[in-house]
């Protein structure tokens, strides 16, 4: 335990040195601004005395009372925007040190009021427990970057919260964390004591409360998270020394023996834990999210405590759509056990950056858990994220503990989402049955087809595919998983848009279910017609007349068969203005 502790102290030293400590580096320098001499020390006091027991029992607390999971957060900011307040208005600072003061005994006594005077006593008491409230808010707000050593201490937290190991631990890393801080707001202090002008000191001041307002708005928005995560990542890793001792064999034995002792864990940090998964690292914050739908805005810090898949989706994606009861079902089933899904709707084509068209599929495909919407590809890029759909598993220390790509392996992400609540310690989950969906995909099948000019690469019609208008004929013959137009259509780098009535689009494929991603402004009908198959049957869009109304821009399910075949699909549009963007398929 000795050597546990040790290192938790160094982690914390290192910690505040490290990038992470930069959106809380204008409080702490605050306060020392202005005030009883004593301040910055209790506002570290706080932090650390914060720190320590939210880390401990914030999962417990939100949970008992039913809150949502940002409630602690958003309070420590309304404290913070406070503070900052009485930095920048004198008259609020004299308010609040009458309220603070009105906090009576402890802020007395450690005022010295036994040996002052009632008026300096109470001005002391004031200065001491509005410096406590600070660095406990501070402690709220604060996410240091999570080494080994702090996401093992963080899980023990969550599966152990009242292990007196787990205890010393967090108390041990918060201390080492604390005392680089303290250095900073002394030395700022003793930097502002070099004014000796008092109109200089006062502007100071002023000006620290300004900024402190302005990290608490940054904080409200969660932009001090995403801060974090990219500084750490576009700075060197000097830390790379540490993290090699903290995932040495004797710290990591260490950690798997208390997680031995409670509750029969065998949580080891970064080893494998209950869930046989090895830890990866931190899962990045959700950034750039232009719109959050079903819930309000989610930070990866604020969901600490649960075990997190992040489903990267976009709604005319047919892969992804069949993933979507699936996802939709686990969500249902386990997030009264703290599983949360956040779908990061990352658009392909240019309808999809609609947030009606979005918020339409959401009910369409009856989503139920919270949606952001990507539509810059910032969270997208943050994952380094290639594919649609791809789910990033995390566990509730916050680390990515697995990632799956495409369709399938259904039963394997069910069976990872129980160990890591497992790991969680949650005890008892809903049984589970195991899925009989069918392989979504067959050999051979046709790949998508996308009919725009950026990536049409089977256009088979006689003239090149150029932007603007031109007219096309059909080829003597189409080859297997080709298409090709006849009539007058327009060519543009997502999409084609056929111009008149009688204009035709014709695709070869091999598969058991076709789909169209089209629009139209206004509906335009067409027909859908099957040959060498043996004829199709009538789908939810296309009736057994083959009547396609084409209007929102969705995905239009246009061939069913009754088994993957070599067919041709002609459309013919009876109306001009439809936008055809790509072909996609299933087994």
């Amino acid at each position: 335990m000795a050597l546990l502790l040790v290192v938790a102290v160094i982690a914390g030293l290192a910690t505040a040195v490290s990038p992470c400590v930069l959106p809380i580096l204008p409080i702490v320098l605050a306060t020392g601004a202005d005030g009883d001499r004593r301040r910055p020390i209790l506002v570290i006091v706080g932090l650390i005395a914060s720190f320590s027991f939210f880390t401990l029992a914030s999962v417990q607390i939100i949970d008992t009372l039913h809150l949502p999971s940002s409630t602690l957060r958003d309070a420590a900011i309304v404290v913070i925007a406070i503070f900052g307040l009485t930095l920048l208005v004198p008259a609020l600072n004299v308010g609040f040190e009458r309220l603070t003061a009105r906090l009576p005994v402890l802020g007395a006594r450690l005022a010295g009021g036994d040996r002052l005077g009632g008026g300096e006593a109470r001005t002391g008491a004031a200065g001491i427990v509005g410096g406590l409230v600070t660095g406990v808010g501070l402690g709220l707000v604060w996410t240091p970057c999570a080494g080994p050593i702090l996401g093992a201490i963080t899980s023990l937290a969550v599966t152990a919260p009242g292990s007196l190991d787990t205890l010393a631990l967090v108390i041990a890393y918060a201390i080492g964390a604390g005392l680089p801080l303290l250095a900073i707001a002394m030395g700022g202090r003793a930097a502002l004591a070099r004014l000796k002008m008092r109109s200089a000191s006062a502007w100071a001041g002023r000006a620290f409360g300004a900024l402190v307002l302005v990290t608490a708005g940054l904080m409200a928005v969660g932009a001090d998270t995403a801060l974090s995560a990219d500084l750490t990542s576009a700075l060197p890793d000097w830390t790379n020394t540490l993290q090699t001792l903290e995932r040495s064999s004797q710290v990591q034995s260490a950690l798997q023996g208390i997680g031995d002792q409670n509750a029969g864990s065998t949580i080891s940090g970064p080893g494998s834990g209950i869930s046989g998964l090895p830890v990866g690292p931190l899962a990045p914050e959700f950034t750039g999210i232009d719109h959050w739908l079903n819930s309000q805005p989610l930070t990866m810090a604020g969901l600490r405590g649960k075990v997190v898949l992040v489903d990267f989706w976009t709604y005319s994606c047919i892969n992804c759509i069949r993933t979507l009861p699936y996802v939709e079902g686990w969500y249902q089933k386990y997030a009264a056990d703290g599983f949360v899904v956040v779908g990061v709707h990352t658009p392909e084509f240019a309808f999809e950056h609609d947030t009606g068209n979005v918020s339409d599929a959401i009910a369409r495909f009856g989503i139920t858990y919270p949606v952001a919407q990507d539509n810059e590809y910032a969270t997208w890029s943050a994952y380094d994220n290639e594919y649609w759909p791809a789910d990033y598993l995390i566990d509730a220390t916050g680390h990515i503990r697995s990632t799956h790509f495409g369709e399938g392996d259904y039963d394997t992400t069910e069976s990872e989402i129980r160990g890591l609540l497992a790991e969680a310690g949650q005890a008892a989950l809903p049984s589970v049955q195991p899925t009989t969906a069918p392989n979504p995909f067959v050999d051979n099948e046709t790949p998508e087809t996308y009919i725009g000019t950026d990536r049409a690469d089977t256009f088979a019609s006689p003239q090149a595919a150029t932007a603007g208008a031109a007219s096309y004929t059909f080829p003597g013959s189409l080859a297997d998983d080709t298409f090709a137009v006849s009539g007058k259509f327009d060519f543009e780098p997502q999409y084609a848009t056929e111009l008149q009535s009688g204009d035709k689009l014709e695709l070869s494929f091999f598969a058991r279910d076709v789909y169209l991603v089209a629009a139209a402004d206004s509906p335009v009908q067409a027909k859908v017609q099957v040959t060498g198959t043996g004829g199709a049957t009538p789908t939810e869009d296309v009736d057994a007349g083959g009547n396609l109304d084409i209007g929102a821009a969705r995905l239009y399910h246009i061939v069913h068969l009754p088994s993957a075949a070599r067919g041709t699909v002609t459309i013919t549009f009876d109306g001009s203005g439809a936008r055809v963007y790509s072909f996609t398929f299933g087994g």
